[in-house]
């Protein structure tokens, strides 16, 4: 009697079926692969990560005949951006609303956005999924790949891992994700290194930092009429860009320009984004005796954002880790303020290191230490020279190592080279095995 041979299941990739070109005799060519994006939020919800991902996805088909399909839940704003952001090989589709949190009240919620991502799969045939977050799409990534031998590409922010590393079950959910991928994309250096330091091998991660899109972070004259709208006429105009939460350290620029007030009292700051801690920023801005030094100019439309970065005179944001380990992962907006040619300041924490290059593009300094803001700020607001040279290193520096199409290149070969592994694999009859 032969002996009992078991069974390999086939690779779940439909390069024979909607991907034709992966064939035999044509794995070079690329014409029509089928890509499924999972992630909890999109734009134009604000957040880097969400900029990260439009910002490769949709220059992915640059590269060849590919199909892009974001999946992922509403938020304000969705209609009118996904109608101009769509395209024929770019699209959006959406159902839900976004988690609130990972607590386990929530955790019935991944339901639907499974059952869509089964539907969807069936009936489009992707050749990759790629899952932006670890909850619901990493999860959701497991189970198809489980099932399906569907290949899935992970991310991980450096936050993803800080955060789960203080949470009971987080880390045992975390670490299947990510052993289970294809391939994980670390947005930055420390990223990476958590990777690492969680038994990810080396030769599985892809660092893909973020871009700047230089067609639109472009220096051109200030607008007098958001000059008038902020009282900015005059003024020397210190800037933070970014949600009003506690780890980006608002609270930490306001006490800087209550010392700085002192000697400098034409300095603003201007703070633009909205979020849950305003109304406490608010207050502190009264405790310190500078409300009027203070614009809180609330959400402005993305598009406005290149004309808010041109008004200040530096940027800063003093981003620090949360005790819930919440932190920055990488920092786009110090790249967005150098490609404007303005000089940047950010908190010594997190993945900031890869976007500020210190001394050269800006300052990186301690979040515990007030002084050592209000240092950099003076140095900065009264020397003019200071700050040309500096925000000319950080325009450069963005020219020439931040482009957002060769990010999306080296994603395009990632996703391109697993669908050929998968190809190869596929090849070996299934009922082949180890004797």
């Amino acid at each position: 009697m032969p002996p009992n041979r078991s069974v390999r299941q086939r690779p779940f990739c439909y390069l024979d079926r909607e991907n034709k070109q992966l064939n035999n005799s044509a794995l070079s060519s690329d014409r029509g692969t089928k890509i499924l994006m999972l992630t909890d939020s999109f734009m134009p919800h604000a957040g880097g990560s969400r900029k990260y991902y439009y910002n490769l996805y949709r220059r992915l088909p640059d590269f060849g005949d590919m199909q892009v399909t974001i999946a992922t839940k509403k938020v304000p704003g969705w209609k009118e951006f996904d109608q101009r952001a769509s395209t024929d090989s770019f699209r959006i589709v959406r159902r839900f609303r976004p988690l609130s949190t990972w607590r386990l009240s929530e955790l019935p919620k991944g339901l639907g956005p499974f059952l869509q991502t089964v539907w969807h799969v069936y009936r489009e045939r992707p050749a990759v999924l790629h899952v932006g977050d670890l909850y619901p799409p990493g999860v959701i990534g497991v189970i198809l790949q489980k099932m399906m031998g569907l290949p899935y590409v992970a991310y991980c922010h450096g936050e993803d891992i800080a955060i789960t590393d203080r949470a009971r079950y987080w880390p045992r959910i975390r670490d299947v994700i990510y052993q289970g991928a294809s391939a994980v994309v670390a947005n930055a250096e420390f990223a990476r290194q958590n990777l690492l330091r969680i038994g990810i091998p080396d030769s599985r991660i892809v660092k893909i930092t973020p871009g700047v899109d230089l067609e639109r972070f472009t220096e051109r004259s200030a607008r007098e009429d958001l000059k008038q709208k902020w009282n900015l006429a005059g003024k020397k105009i210190v800037l933070t860009v970014a949600r009003l939460v506690s780890r980006k350290g608002h609270d930490l620029v306001l006490r800087a320009i209550a010392r700085l007030k002192q000697d400098l009292p034409e300095v603003v700051y201007l703070i633009v984004g909205h979020g849950p801690d305003e109304q406490r920023l608010q207050a502190l801005a009264v405790e310190l005796g500078i409300k009027d030094a203070v614009r809180f100019a609330g959400h402005v439309p993305e598009e406005l954002l290149p004309d808010c970065y041109n008004l200040c005179d530096v940027f800063a944001m003093l981003n620090r880790e949360e005790a819930n380990g919440d932190l920055e992962g990488f920092g786009m907006v110090f790249l967005e303020a150098n490609a404007m040619g303005k000089p940047v300041i950010g908190g010594r924490s997190g993945g900031t290191a890869e976007a500020i290059e210190d001394n050269v593009s800006g300052f990186r300094v301690a979040v515990d230490q007030v002084e050592e803001l209000t240092g950099a700020l003076r140095m900065l607001l009264t020397d003019a020279n200071l700050r040309r040279r500096i925000g000319e290193a950080g325009r450069e520096r963005v020219q020439r190592e931040f482009q957002w199409r060769d990010r999306a290149r080296k994603l395009y070969d990632v996703t391109m080279e697993i669908c050929r592994t998968q190809h190869r694999e596929r090849r070996t009859p299934v009922w082949a095995s180890p004797e």
